[in-house]
């Protein structure tokens, strides 16, 4: 897919994150891995997901160098790179502040899974350790999380939100929807 395509489907998968509830204001980020380049593909900061465009669409290289796009890129983008890194079957990463979730990842305890898809399809959600968003700390503990767990699709941040990966940005997205349904079910 080119570059043009992956931006406007970063900003689509950026509208439905929005427009589901996910996150608020100008919280989360969402990155795709540009095939063939060293390189991703992440949201400006400083932007809400649901008024996003193509335009607002900074390309990394997996070194953190920004390569073109106007403004700084997310300021999470150093645990979207250390999952690139760690993880080369991943092509998509959603971060997001979804409610139910976030009072979930507050317990410091992994999600639970109470139905048969929630265990299918997330297997295992951890915790990644609490720490100041945008710091190099919750970057380690993210990307630690992935190293630890190198089969799963998804973490809690505590007191923060959720990281999902996927091979693809829908596939990202529905891990994405399905952790905080799933984080909804055990709060009842």
């Amino acid at each position: 897919m080119s570059e043009r395509l992956l931006k406007k489907e970063l900003s689509y998968i950026s509208h439905k994150v929005y427009d589901r509830g996910l996150t608020q204001a100008t919280g989360g980020n969402i990155s795709v891995r540009v095939p063939d380049r060293n390189a991703i593909l992440i949201k400006r900061s400083g932007i809400s997901l649901g008024e996003v465009t193509p335009e607002d669409m900074i390309l990394l290289s997996m070194d953190g160098n920004l390569l073109e796009g106007n403004g700084k890129p997310s300021k999470e983008y150093r645990f979207h790179l250390g999952i690139y890194h760690i993880r080369p079957d991943i092509q998509a990463v959603v971060h997001c502040h979804p409610n139910y979730s976030i009072a979930y990842a507050s317990l410091g305890e992994e999600l639970p899974l109470p139905t048969v898809t929630a265990r299918k399809i997330l297997g295992q959600v951890p915790v990644a350790g609490v720490a100041a968003s945008g710091s190099q700390e919750l970057a380690d503990n993210v990307t630690g999380v992935f190293r630890n767990y190198l089969d799963i699709n998804s973490c809690l941040m505590a007191e923060h939100g959720i990281c999902t990966v996927g091979e693809s940005l829908e596939a990202a997205y529905n891990i994405a929807t399905l952790v905080e349904d799933t984080a909804k079910q055990v709060s009842f």
